[in-house]
């Protein structure tokens, strides 16, 4: 890696900068704050929705913003969207046809809140989450019953929608479904589990060229670090793209640097580089 003035650094958070039993690791916590004190921006960004974001993350002074639902949304310091790119209503009623007859775990994030097929939240455990993550499926706003339903009744205002399915196959066919007949997607994957729809412009690597755009940083001037398919385009976009090493093949292929595991605090690794060079 070649020193760089590294002006903004983006975190993915589960799998990356969280412990797979998702907590905060106290050296990466410091790490962070002393990244932030140096002058660095530190930004959240996540998978998840700007409600389920750690909160533990989101006090660390001087993070001021937030990459939610994949690069759907940008939040800043006080939770205030100031970014938003959200499904088409026609992408959604495509979806939803051509997976129609199909009994599918679906979730959707709507205005940073994440709604959940009730059979999800009753048994995480039985469609592939694991037992640190059993208490966030359940935190979910909502439970719902009948999600195609939910979904097409907010078709004009999701984030992201989700399926949840534990057979690659079934996964691999229905990812090769959606491509073949549904268009207008950006089409990931944030853990093994789960593909994920978003607009085609809602992704990570551009939702933070914007927030540099907002920043007046020059994304030559960024650093991007993931484990997962979804981060694969911020990892692209950035300065300096890392991967912890146990991440994706996606990711560890974009990656110009490879940093200890989230479980070895490789992202308070990558900021000692970062410091040391900047």
């Amino acid at each position: 890696m070649k020193p760089q003035d590294i002006k903004l650094i983006a975190l993915d958070l589960d799998g990356t900068t969280l412990t797979d039993v998702n907590t905060l690791s106290n050296r990466v916590k410091y790490m962070i704050e002393k990244a932030i004190r140096c002058g660095i921006e530190l930004v959240a960004a996540s998978g998840r929705p700007y409600a389920s974001l750690p909160k533990n993350v989101l006090e660390i002074e001087g993070l001021n913003y937030s990459i939610t639902s994949n690069g759907a949304a940008i939040h800043d310091k006080s939770g205030k969207r100031i970014h938003s790119s959200l499904l088409s209503e026609n992408s959604v009623i495509n979806l939803l046809k051509v997976t129609e007859g199909q009994d599918l775990i679906f979730e959707a994030f709507v205005n940073g809140l994440t709604y959940t097929d009730s059979r999800y939240t009753a048994n995480p455990l039985k469609y592939g989450c694991s037992e640190a993550y059993v208490d966030y499926v359940k935190a979910s706003h909502g439970h719902i019953d009948d999600m195609r339903n939910f979904i097409y009744n907010h078709r004009k205002e999701l984030d992201s929608i989700e399926i949840v399915c534990t057979d690659p196959n079934k996964r691999a066919d229905i990812k090769q479904l959606v491509r073949e007949n549904a268009g207008g997607l950006y089409i990931t994957s944030s853990s093994e589990n789960f593909i994920e729809f978003m607009a085609e412009s809602a992704t990570k690597g551009c939702a933070l060229d914007r927030l540099c755009k907002h920043l007046g940083i020059g994304l030559q001037s960024t650093c991007a670090c993931g484990n997962a398919d979804n981060d694969a385009d911020m990892i692209e976009q950035a300065g300096i793209g890392a991967a912890v090493e146990n991440a994706s093949r996606l990711c560890l292929d974009c990656a110009d640097i490879i940093v200890p595991s989230n479980n070895s605090d490789g992202v308070a690794r990558l900021i000692e580089i970062i410091l040391t060079n900047n």
